[in-house]
């Protein structure tokens, strides 16, 4: 998994970057959710495939 970093009009954007599934389940989501707001992301882009 890698994240990207995007930064639009003072908004710290998160774009998620994988090929394997990296969210199996609800705690998966908020993990990785704490994970982002932790490194001060405002906002998370996620790719379903």
């Amino acid at each position: 998994m890698n994240i990207q970093s995007h930064t639009i009009n003072n908004t710290k954007i998160a774009e998620v970057l994988s090929d394997d599934i990296i969210i199996k389940s609800a705690e998966d989501g908020l993990n990785l959710l704490g994970n982002l707001y932790y490194q001060q992301f405002d906002k998370i882009i996620i790719y379903k495939r």
